[in-house]
This record gives structure tokens, C-alpha cells and sequence, in this order.
């Protein structure tokens, strides 16, 4: 068994910023092409145009949901390195690709 005891703080938070900013940017495109496409259904009747606001939404998703991430990243990363501390750490089993655990 091989024990985590400690996470970098930088390194979760990076990891966690990069993959949530690339989940916004899918989110935010889908609401782009969802805006964008019933835009033209709604008319004039909507104040903001839809397509306009979907690309606003392209854009500011990916930042925030990376900016969101990098924060909970850390504070995960602190939170685990405190509870590891007290706790031993998180222990893992691993093997070789050509080696079967035993059982």
C-alpha cells in the first residue's frame, strides 16, 4: 500500500481551474447554439439579442467555471492536507500493467 499524505495546493488548484474552464466552455457553447437557435423564434420581444448573449455565455463560462475551480481546488487540496495529517493519509494500492494485485 502506498499512503497520499499530502497534496500540492498549486497543483489541485491548477488541475481543477483547467478541467472546470474546459467544462464552462462546453457548457457555455451549448448555451450558445441553444440561445442562438431560438433567438429567431423570439423576435424582437426579447430585449437582449439571444445569439449575443449565448457568445457573452461562450465566453464568460469557461473563465468563471476556472476561476470557480481553481478555488475549490485549493481549498480541497488544504482541507485534505489537514485531514491527512490527523488522519495518516489516504491509502492506495497500486501495480505494474503486468502484474495482477493479489487478492
Amino acid at each position: 500500500m502506498v499512503k497520499i499524505e499530502k497534496i500540492g495546493v498549486a497543483s489541485a488548484a491548477k488541475i481543477y481551474g483547467l478541467t472546470l474552464g474546459a467544462l464552462g466552455f462546453f457548457i457555455g457553447i451549448f448555451y450558445a447554439l441553444f440561445l442562438s437557435v431560438f433567438s429567431g423564434l423570439l423576435g424582437d420581444e426579447f430585449p437582449i439579442s439571444g445569439a449575443g448573449l449565448g457568445i457573452g455565455m461562450a465566453i464568460v463560462f469557461p473563465i468563471m467555471y476556472g476561476i470557480i475551480g481553481f478555488i475549490v481546488g485549493a481549498l480541497g487540496a488544504v482541507v485534505y492536507n489537514f485531514v491527512a495529517s490527523k488522519t495518516g493519509g489516504l491509502e492506495i494500492q497500486l501495480s505494474k500493467d503486468d502484474e495482477r494485485p493479489l487478492m
